[in-house]
């Protein structure tokens, strides 16, 4: 039995011509049918939707919920912001008062000179 070998990268391959181009051409055209089919079928696949199942009670339920929490963040939010201003003017007005406080010290306490006159030491 000869071997048959295969053909060298620089060799020339022996072409194979169809008689009737018929044949390949109604091969093809049953290929073409039956990826279309599975193509379409794949298409109708996702297409088959269910009928929506009614969530309005469930969504209104939701609605409510998010409405109370967006209301109670709002109440913290302004609560929040009037406590700030509440503690900013304290301390404007703590500050006023150690003004006032440090000018009239300077004014009614007397110095060290006062009307008594220092006894002088004199050692002989």
């Amino acid at each position: 039995m000869p071997k048959s070998r295969e053909p060298l990268k620089n060799e020339k391959r022996a072409r194979t011509f169809y008689e009737h181009g018929m044949d390949g051409l109604t091969l093809a055209l049953s290929i073409a049918d039956a990826e279309e089919d599975k193509a379409l079928r794949k298409v109708d696949k996702h297409r088959q939707t269910q009928e929506p199942v009614s969530r309005s009670g469930r969504q209104h339920r939701k609605s409510d919920k998010t409405s109370k929490l967006e209301k109670a963040k709002a109440m913290i939010a302004q609560q929040r912001a009037r406590l700030k201003k509440e503690k900013a003017k304290s301390r404007k007005e703590r500050s006023k008062r150690g003004e006032a406080r440090a000018s009239m010290a300077r004014v009614t306490i007397p110095g060290p000179s006062g009307a008594t006159p220092r006894k002088k030491v004199t050692f002989a």
